[in-house]
C-alpha cells in the first residue's frame, strides 16, 4: 500500500511540474519603478492583462534608456509585440509620458527599434522574422512628453505566441464594439475590441477605457463629461436589429454611427 501510494505521490508530482512548464509563466524586471509608491507602478502590472495598471519607470528626466525586460524559463516564438502605449488609466494618461520610439532586443543579439502612435490604443509590432528567446528587452529611446510627469509609462505588453501569454481576451458584449453617437449628434463614442475607446471629435477627443459587466459595459473617461457630468458611463444594449440603440446612463440615447459624421 506505501509503494503504491508512493507511485501516485510521484505520478501527481510529475503532472504539476509538466503543467507548470508547460505554462512558461513570464517573469517581468525593470531597470526602474517609481516611488515613493513603488507597489503601483511594480514591472508585472505591463503583464497582468489589466489596462488600469501599469509599470512606470522612476529614473531620474523622461526615462531614456529604462527598460523593461521580461524572461521564460523556456524558449518562446514569436513575430509580432503588442503594447498599450501610456499609462492604462486614461483619467491620467495624458499626465505622464508615453513612448515614442521603442528598441526590442533579446539575449542571443536581436534587435529592432519601432516608433509607436501617441494613443492608449493597442499597437501591434511586426518584427522583421520569427525569434526565439527565453529574454526579451524593451528599452525606451523616445518618449511624448506628459503635461505634468516626466516618467515614462507603459500599460500593456504582450507577445502574440503560442507558448507565451496571449493578448487581452476580446469583450462579451460585442454589440459596444463599433461607433456611436446622439441623434442630435450632441457626443460621440467609438468602442474598440481591445478595451479602450475615444470620446468626442478629432478636434476635443478623450480616451477611455471599458469593461464587460455581463448586462451591461462600464466605460471610465479621462475626465468629466459635461453632458453627463460624470467621467463614468454605464451603456446598455436597449434596441438590438439593423438600428441598435444604447442606452447610457439610464438616460441617454446613442445610435449607430452609420454615416460616421
Amino acid at each position: 500500500m506505501i509503494r503504491s501510494f508512493f507511485i501516485i505521490y510521484l505520478i501527481v508530482l510529475l503532472q504539476i511540474t509538466l503543467f507548470s512548464e508547460g505554462l512558461n509563466p513570464p517573469f517581468l524586471s525593470s531597470s526602474s519603478i517609481l516611488e515613493p509608491n513603488k507597489k503601483k507602478y511594480l514591472p508585472g502590472f505591463a503583464m497582468d492583462g489589466k489596462l488600469e495598471t501599469s509599470w512606470v519607470e522612476g529614473a531620474k528626466g523622461d526615462g531614456i534608456g529604462e527598460t523593461l525586460t521580461i524572461s521564460y524559463k523556456s524558449p518562446v516564438l514569436f513575430q509580432t509585440l503588442a503594447i498599450y502605449n501610456g499609462f492604462g488609466d486614461p483619467r491620467f494618461w495624458n499626465s505622464s509620458n508615453r513612448v515614442k520610439k521603442i528598441k526590442i532586443s533579446t539575449e542571443n543579439n536581436y534587435e529592432e527599434s519601432f516608433h509607436l502612435k501617441d494613443s492608449l490604443s493597442l499597437q501591434k509590432l511586426e518584427l522583421k522574422k520569427e525569434i526565439s528567446a527565453k529574454e526579451i528587452k524593451l528599452t525606451i529611446l523616445e518618449i511624448y512628453k506628459g503635461t505634468k510627469q516626466e516618467d515614462t509609462a507603459i500599460a500593456e505588453v504582450n507577445l502574440l505566441s503560442d507558448n507565451a501569454r496571449s493578448i487581452l481576451i476580446p469583450a462579451k458584449n460585442t454589440w459596444a464594439i463599433g461607433k456611436w453617437k446622439t441623434e442630435s449628434n450632441v457626443a460621440r463614442i467609438t468602442v474598440h475590441s481591445d478595451g479602450t475607446c475615444e470620446m468626442g471629435y478629432e478636434t476635443a477627443k478623450m480616451l477611455c477605457t471599458w469593461i464587460d459587466k455581463g448586462a451591461y459595459v462600464q466605460v471610465s473617461l479621462e475626465a468629466e463629461l459635461p453632458i453627463t457630468k460624470t467621467d463614468k458611463l454605464q451603456l446598455k444594449l436597449k434596441q438590438g436589429g439593423s438600428n441598435p440603440v444604447v442606452e447610457v446612463n439610464g438616460k441617454y440615447l446613442f445610435i449607430a454611427n452609420k454615416d460616421e459624421v
